[in-house]
């Protein structure tokens, strides 16, 4: 029986050995190049716009994800599910976007007539979070489920391993933000109950949901390639919040919306989806969203 080696060094030795294997495949993957190039660039001009380094840390925190994920990871990949039609589904997958995206922007800039007089376009649970979870869940999930598709093949069961890969990234990105945020930590406490439950609900799982097991498959399925198709799910993810992004968190303002669109969504798109694409399930995904949101 081989003696399995259990020291430092020879783990130290190991790990050196996948972290530059995986750089090696990376720099073979000219697709995979080019997705980490389109991704960063918007950043890189925040070096020119930004008088304040403060973006630093949210791309810092995408970036550790990422390696977090690839470390408790490293033996391989989730195997993605088999796709059926993939054309036919991904669009079905976008008009649903499509259809959100028209929503909310009907809603944020109140444009419908059953929206009360104080209405706030943030997060209203009757008239934002249930419909949301309709078009995003119920909706994908019923339709893929009569055309054949089980739970499992959407990424919505329970898995050990999912779990066990996302369990370190996710306690160490929220232990990280409170050791440089302290004080956030009892404003965290006091509402962290709801607060989770309802980004857990309002944006996690929806998004997973809809984005990465429904989306980003598909995309997969069509390209062949998992760096393209990271790449374009993440940037119609990132579009997807420009009428909020426009209408409420930058005031009316072109250039910080599309600023914000195409650093912090879509960096956040390509995080998630990445994390998705080394465990194919969703809920340690909507989890870790969720207290992105929070945290």
């Amino acid at each position: 029986m081989p003696r399995i080696n259990l020291s430092p060094r020879a783990y130290g030795v190991g790990l050196a050995r996948d972290f530059f294997g995986a750089l090696r495949r990376v720099a073979r993957d000219r697709a995979a190049l080019a997705a980490i190039i389109l991704l960063l660039l918007p950043w890189f001009a925040l070096v020119f716009i930004r008088a304040e380094p403060g973006w630093v840390e949210s791309l810092g925190g995408m970036t550790l994800i990422v390696a977090l994920f690839w470390f408790t990871s490293r033996s391989g990949a989730a195997p993605a599910p088999i796709v059926k039609r993939p054309r036919l589904e991904f669009l079905l997958a976008l008009v649903l976007v499509i259809l959100w995206v028209e929503y909310r922007a009907a809603m944020c800039g109140k444009f419908l007539p059953f929206l009360p007089p104080n209405f706030a376009c943030y997060n209203n649970l009757e008239l934002e979070v249930l419909p949301k979870l309709m078009v995003h869940v119920v909706v994908p999930v019923a339709t893929l489920l009569v055309v054949g598709y089980g739970l499992r093949a959407q990424g919505l069961h329970w898995s050990w391993r999912a779990w066990w890969v996302a369990l370190l990234p996710i306690g160490v990105y929220v232990a990280l933000r409170f050791v440089m945020h302290p004080r956030d930590i009892a404003q965290f406490a006091e509402a962290s109950r709801d607060n989770l439950v309802f980004h857990f609900f309002g944006a996690g799982l929806p998004e997973e949901v809809l984005f990465r097991a429904f989306l980003l498959t598909r995309l997969e399925a069509m390209t062949k390639n998992s760096g393209w198709a990271l790449f374009a799910g993440s940037l119609i993810f990132g579009l997807a919040h420009l009428p909020i992004d426009y209408l409420v968190f930058t005031n009316r303002d072109w250039r910080e919306t599309w600023l914000l669109l195409l650093t912090f969504q879509t960096g956040y798109g390509a995080t998630f989806a990445f994390a998705y694409q080394r465990i194919r399930n969703v809920y340690p995904i909507a989890v870790l969203h969720a207290l992105v949101n929070v945290v």
